[in-house]
């Protein structure tokens, strides 16, 4: 009986042991995460709730920047400029992109000529980018202008994109879902590769349409790819600054009218050296991006639950 128990502890604590060998293994990422991760934020929050004081950290002020932040009306519009934004590019990106993968999926001549143009935006440094598109929707030199006027647009002859917030938001709109589309169409054109031949053919001999085996078989099969990329497309277009600070003079202008969450932040941490405020746009940010991520991971949960 002794030579029993004994047997059954060492079998108990060797089942404690492999059960701490995975935690064992992720330990290392762990504290690297921790690190990159949770130092920065926590020293983002602390830096928040102080005083801005040019490169230092000011006096303790609590949460006097967040009430400032949510009470000042420049921050309150940035914010539902950067949801309008983010809206407008993550939506246009994503069916722009939806449409490209199709058509790279098809069996026509030429697409693999098509897919190495379509992944050129990508490689494309995102400044140099801005700088093309800026040219392109410049007043007197920009080759959109002249296109337009010798289609018989008399009123694009000599215009201003830039001399006003909502043309100006356009321009940068169209360059921010330009730079999206060729990630989301190759990762949508795996994701079609990746639904089943025998289920097209089912339902084509089922005599359902082009549109129907779309809508009611592969994007629904495409679906955890497809909020996989919506999550990142949103976080990306929430964060986007290259396209802003680069195509409007001065940055955020005319007349603060295309400033966004983003570029907000650096004006306020960096312009004005205020990392305080800053500090807290960046964590208005952050919770906003937090919420949308959390949603994602609870829709996954219960669809495979």
């Amino acid at each position: 009986m002794t030579f029993l128990a004994s047997r059954t502890s060492r079998r108990r604590s060797g089942h404690r042991n492999l059960k701490i060998v995975p935690w064992l293994l992720m330990a290392p990422a762990a504290i690297g995460i921790l690190g990159v991760i949770g130092y920065p934020l926590v020293q983002t929050v602390w830096i928040s709730l102080h005083e801005g004081r040019g490169l230092r950290t000011g006096a303790w002020v609590g949460f006097d920047n967040y009430v400032e932040m949510f009470t000042d009306p420049g921050a309150q519009a940035a914010f539902l400029r950067t949801i309008m934004l983010t809206a407008v590019t993550v939506v246009g990106s994503m069916v722009g992109a939806l449409i490209i993968a199709l058509v790279l999926n098809s069996n026509l001549p030429g697409m693999k000529l098509l897919t190495i143009l379509v992944i050129l935006p990508w490689a494309m440094p995102r400044v140099s980018a801005a700088i093309l598109w800026k040219w392109a929707f410049d007043s007197q030199y920009g080759v959109v202008n002249w296109v337009l006027s010798k289609l018989g647009l008399d009123m694009f002859d000599g215009f201003g994109w830039f001399s006003s917030g909502p043309t100006a938001l356009i321009v940068v709109s169209i360059a921010i879902i330009w730079a999206k589309i060729p990630f989301l169409a190759i990762a949508l054109l795996a994701a079609l590769k990746a639904v089943p031949e025998d289920v097209n053919e089912a339902a084509k001999l089922d005599g359902a349409s082009p549109f129907q085996i779309l809508t009611r078989i592969k994007i629904p099969i495409m679906r955890p790819v497809i909020m996989v990329l919506f999550v990142l497309a949103t976080i990306q277009a929430f964060q986007a600054f290259d396209h802003i600070f680069v195509m409007t003079v001065p940055p955020g202008g005319p007349n603060h009218s295309t400033e966004i969450l983003s570029l907000l932040t650096y004006l306020e941490a960096f312009a004005f050296l205020d990392g305080g405020m800053g500090s807290a746009l960046a964590m208005l940010s952050f919770s906003v991006l937090a919420v949308v991520t959390f949603l994602y991971v609870r829709m996954q949960r219960e669809e495979t639950v």
